[in-house]
């Protein structure tokens, strides 16, 4: 393994900072796992740090760059965790699409707590979500925070940035859009079908979804029955929720012999 320079560690450590992303187009992807999932999801890799007396820190599929070896000391100054991890790596930062594939989306406005989106995130891809929806003020999707509360997932599906003002134009005509509100007229998030192209909204931790978002859209509005112990579910378990039972109904409504 190669012996990284101390610039090359002040460097990668300064992309814990998203200002240092943005302008490197460079993002931190720490753990084995989290690495395999960008390496399969063909995300170009600069550079791979490995504490070579760690167990399991080297990823199990060939690597295009030769590794550098890290001590605890300077993995620890790289990493955005309190820890040093047994392995880090700097990959490419991957484009967000515009374009919508698939007929299941996730449309998620202003989330801004990086934890809720990566479960956010990690639950789309166990429901079977063909893309999830950014909007404008969102946490960014590859920060470091993101990407482990993801397990790397995120690199797994598509993740797409839309304007306020285009949403209407995307899914007006063609789909049904659901979104989570406590409006006394929302129907059981058991009570519909699900069927056909859908997306689901889920909005901003303290405000909810924006009234821009939806102008011009036809919703139906979703609420999740609870006691009245609990005024409100967190966003990612609300979410969580919501994509499971949506993941059951089109499966159901699916013909026989066809999975997914």
């Amino acid at each position: 393994m190669k012996t990284p320079s101390s610039q090359l560690i002040k460097d990668i450590a300064a992309l814990r900072q998203k200002k240092a992303r943005d302008a490197a187009g460079l993002i931190l992807v720490e753990g084995r796992h989290p690495i395999e999932e960008a390496l399969k999801a063909g995300l170009v890799l600069r550079h791979i740090f490995v504490q070579p007396d760690e167990p399991g820190g080297l990823p199990a599929i060939p690597l295009p760059v030769e590794p550098f070896a890290g001590d605890e000391k300077s993995m620890a100054r790289m990493a955005s965790t309190d820890s040093a991890p047994p392995c880090l790596a700097v990959f490419e930062r991957p484009a967000l699409r515009k374009d919508v594939p698939g007929s299941f989306v996730l449309a998620l406005d202003e989330i801004q707590d990086p934890g809720n989106l990566g479960t956010l995130i990690r639950s789309a891809i166990a429901f079977g979500v063909d893309a999830v929806m950014l909007t404008e003020g969102s946490v960014e999707p590859y920060n470091p925070k993101v990407i482990r509360a993801s397990a790397g997932l995120v690199f797994a599906v598509p993740i797409i940035s839309k304007k306020r003002a285009a949403f209407s134009a995307e899914f007006a005509n063609g789909w049904t859009i659901y979104a989570t509100t406590g409006q006394p007229q929302a129907r059981s998030y058991r009570e519909v079908e699900y069927a056909g192209p859908c997306v689901i909204v889920l909005g901003n931790e303290g405000r909810g979804i924006s009234e821009a978002l939806l102008q011009g859209c036809k919703v139906q509005p979703l609420t999740i029955p609870m006691t009245e112990a609990v005024e409100s579910l967190n966003v990612a378990i609300s979410g969580s929720i919501v994509l499971a039972e949506a993941a059951a109904r089109r499966k159901a409504m699916q013909p026989a012999g066809q999975g997914g």
